[in-house]
């Protein structure tokens, strides 16, 4: 992405370009890191803000540069076309505010559909304040992308376009899953009929949506079934479909659902997850089956945490992995194995000691009741868990707020105390 012509280039007297070029470089890296590190099981609040303090501070490097930073990055973006890349470039321009250099970025945008996840972080990065006034604009643009975008700038900083929400319901597919999505994220319980009726439409990512935020209104009757479908077939929206389908649901009726669904071998890992989110602790036994189980085990372990949470590794009840387990890609040529490891960041846990853990400490947790990290599943419950609890954790926490009431907003598990909207 070229910088407009029209912008000087000033003498930096000072400035070190290979420093430059490392600040952009460590900003769009860090950024991809801080990216995938939100939906890791591994990953704290407070890991993720350091993560943020770095990112900052190389943004602040290129900042300090000037034209040479943005001229520096918009280089690698250039060079990379990559998510990373395109965050420091957009963070940069939205800050600027000049719109030939933001204009740059978009046009850029539009042709390499591959990095919108760049601009997106970028948006969500900035202070409401940069996006004043434009991401109004945006959302009365003819032109569907800055549409979306000026949904996108909404979702993330939770910022309610009111009537506009209305019309962008019925705009086209891309715009319209994103609007969706977006009357859930705000608690808009006016459009919970809306949402309702858009359960009927044909495009497969408008139907999801529609339901999810429908679900999170309230809206049990209709959403149910259709977030069940979508958990038990694979497909970009399984994971999402589960864990609110479950905390719709009743506990009898999902006890039922996931004793059904145990038969079928391929939905092992989903009823482990689903066994996690219900919360009870009359599933630990079975969990600690699982345990044995190679492929289960650490999923398996990572649910015991999110209903009693012990930590596996702080109270000393990890294992080894079994010496026949390989599990996504190696380095071997011979190695034809694609799948990526979905476990790799849980501790292996051993059984055993999990067992004998489990004997010792049983009685204080309540068969029946609903717990999140070794705690009936409270209102002050979900808000210590969004302030120390992981990643995983932290979602959960955030989905069970939002379903105490109707109209409270989702919060966004993937922000930190520093503000950044993830």
């Amino acid at each position: 992405m070229a910088v407009p012509d029209e912008l000087p280039v000033p003498s930096a007297p000072g400035i070190i370009q290979e420093i430059v070029e490392q600040h952009a470089e460590e900003a769009a890296f860090l950024w991809s890191l801080r990216d995938r590190a939100t939906d890791q099981p591994h990953f704290t609040v407070h890991q993720l803000a350091e993560l943020d303090e770095r990112v900052e501070s190389h943004l602040d490097g290129l900042r300090v540069a000037g034209e040479v930073g943005l001229k520096t990055a918009s280089a690698q973006l250039e060079q990379y076309a990559g998510p990373g890349e395109l965050f420091a470039v957009g963070t940069l321009a939205l800050e600027d505010r000049r719109e030939s250099l933001i204009e740059s970025v978009l046009d850029f945008v539009e042709c390499a559909p591959g990095s919108w996840r760049g601009l997106f972080g970028a948006i969500g990065w900035v202070s409401a304040d940069a996006l004043r006034g434009r991401a109004a604009t945006w959302l009365e643009a003819s032109a569907a992308f800055r549409r979306l975008l000026g949904v996108v700038a909404c979702s993330l900083h939770r910022a309610d376009p009111r009537s506009k929400l209305d019309a962008l319901l019925n705009d086209e597919p891309l715009v319209r899953t994103r609007a969706l999505r977006l009357a859930g994220e705000l608690g808009r319980a006016d459009l919970r009929y809306r949402l309702v009726e858009a359960l009927r439409g044909e495009d497969v990512g408008c139907g999801f949506w529609a339901a999810w935020s429908a679900g999170l209104l309230g809206e049990r009757r209709a959403t149910v079934p259709v977030l069940q479908a979508f958990a038990i077939r694979e497909g970009p929206f399984r994971w999402r479909a589960l864990d609110l389908v479950i905390r719709l649901m009743d506990r009898e009726s999902v006890i039922v659902w996931l004793r059904e669904l145990a038969k079928d071998v391929m939905q092992a890992r989903l009823v482990i997850v689903g066994a996690g989110i219900l919360g009870d602790p009359v599933v630990v036994p079975w969990l600690i089956e699982k345990m044995s189980q190679a492929a289960m085990a650490r999923v398996a372990g990572e649910a015991l945490s999110m209903i009693t949470g012990v930590d596996l590794s702080e109270h000393n009840l990890e294992g080894a992995p079994p010496e026949e387990f390989a599990a996504g890609p190696t380095d071997e040529p011979s190695d034809e194995t694609i799948a990526i490891d979905l476990d790799e960041n849980l501790s292996w846990p051993d059984s055993a000691k999990v067992r004998a853990w489990w004997g010792r400490g049983e009685q204080r947790f309540a068969v029946g009741v609903r717990h999140l990290r070794g705690v009936p599943l409270t209102q002050d419950t979900c808000e210590a868990a969004l302030r120390e609890g992981r990643q995983r954790q932290r979602r959960a926490a955030a989905y069970e707020l939002a379903l105490m009431s109707a109209t409270r907003p989702l919060l966004n598990w993937r922000g930190t105390w520093s503000g950044r909207a993830g």
